[in-house]
């Protein structure tokens, strides 16, 4: 039976990778393992260093060489192509552009960002300069009934009552640290069949917000977005603090088995708390990253990995997920596939340092995301 299904396995992860490609929002590099398997991977014990970008404590997995790492670049888009997305990156999104933002994706909430990571590795400790920022667009839904239904035509805004009040709120910001600093070591007692190890990431970090409100006046006249009232008529405020990650790592003396993880995002909040409005101009506050609870467990068995994550227990972010990912690896190529119960399928591949993921919609990661 265990040869059967470690058979039967690869062909399983094959066809799922094909299921939402027309529909995909797509993933390169980061932490591309995590998202192709739903989110889901705390507690795979492995020494590919790539755990220990969501679990500091799997830094204690490594041997003491140092090891300078390739450059990480994500992209993610949520509710839009990756090819709209990213011309609105390179765009610079700003006031200018805001306008552009509302009219191209107003028919829903959608989101679009980047992370970065490069760093070094010495033993249990590593460095890292890392940088996430995100886009979101808000459109209110008289705003979403004119993008669905008008064809594009902007004097129905004004003669519309169906679309009268239309406007979209365009939230964006960005973290970035110089650096992070993770540290991890075994605590378990020598020669013990059970390893335990424990980690923590000290993230020193800067937060830059803004945000503007497009309005029908905006849309029909083509004119610059206005900043919102938080900004006190400047565009962005910013925001210095320090955070730290916490993590736990339970599994036998072998690679093989069970697996536990238990990991305390932002165990100290760095206190990114700016005061705004939502897309109906009541007041709003955004926490840019809260502290989160996830624990998660894995079962590794040949060339199988699976993992099972419960996230965000404490609803920092939204509601509790579940999350279920599946990895095969080959000597040379990696395929992967998962579910989150918030986000849907996902799947994807690794092939040296090239990763990649898609899925329906990017699943949240609370060590690399932003909350709004």
């Amino acid at each position: 039976m265990r040869s059967f299904l470690l058979r039967l396995a690869p062909l399983a992860l094959g066809s799922l990778l094909l299921q939402p490609v027309a529909r995909a929002d797509i993933m390169f590099g980061g932490n591309a393992r995590a998202y192709a398997m739903g989110g889901a991977g705390i507690a795979i014990v492995d020494r590919y260093e790539r755990t220990a970008k969501i679990n500091p404590a799997a830094l204690a997995l490594f041997n003491r060489r140092s090891n300078l790492e390739y450059p990480n670049i994500g992209l993610h888009a949520s509710g839009i192509g990756i090819g709209a997305a990213w011309d609105h990156i390179t765009g610079n999104p700003s006031k200018n552009d805001a306008v552009n933002l509302a009219r191209d994706f107003g028919k829903n909430d959608s989101s679009f960002g980047v992370n970065i990571s490069w760093g070094l590795r010495f033993g249990h400790l590593d460095g890292h300069a890392t940088g996430v920022a995100q886009v979101f667009v808000q459109p209110n839904l008289p705003l979403q009934a004119w993008a669905k239904n008008a064809n594009g035509d902007v004097a129905q805004l004004a003669t519309n009552p169906a679309y009268a009040g239309a406007r979209a709120d365009l939230l964006g910001a960005g973290i970035y640290s110089l650096p992070t600093i993770g540290v991890a070591e075994r605590i378990s007692p020598a020669g013990s069949p059970t390893r335990i190890e424990a980690g923590a990431r000290i993230k020193l970090m800067r937060a830059v917000y803004t945000h503007y409100i497009v309005s029908s006046s905006n849309i029909i006249n083509n004119t610059a977005a206005s900043p919102a009232p938080e900004l006190n008529g400047g565009s962005t405020l910013t925001q210095d603090g320090i955070g730290v990650d916490l993590g736990f790592l339970v599994h036998p003396s072998k690679y093989d088995g069970l697996s536990g993880a238990l990991l305390i995002t932002d165990v100290v909040e760095p206190g990114f708390v700016f005061q705004g409005t939502d897309r109906n101009g009541n007041p709003a506050k955004y926490d840019l990253q809260p502290r989160s609870f996830t624990i998660g467990s894995a079962y590794a068995i040949g060339k199988m990995v699976f993992a099972a994550d419960a996230v965000d227990l404490s609803r920092a972010y939204g509601n509790v997920q579940g999350r279920l990912g599946a990895e095969y690896t080959s000597k040379k190529l990696s395929l992967r596939a998962g579910y989150s119960s918030a986000r849907g399928f996902t799947a994807g591949f690794g092939w040296g340092f090239l990763q990649f993921a898609f899925g329906a919609k990017a699943p949240l990661e609370v060590t690399q995301t932003l909350r709004f």
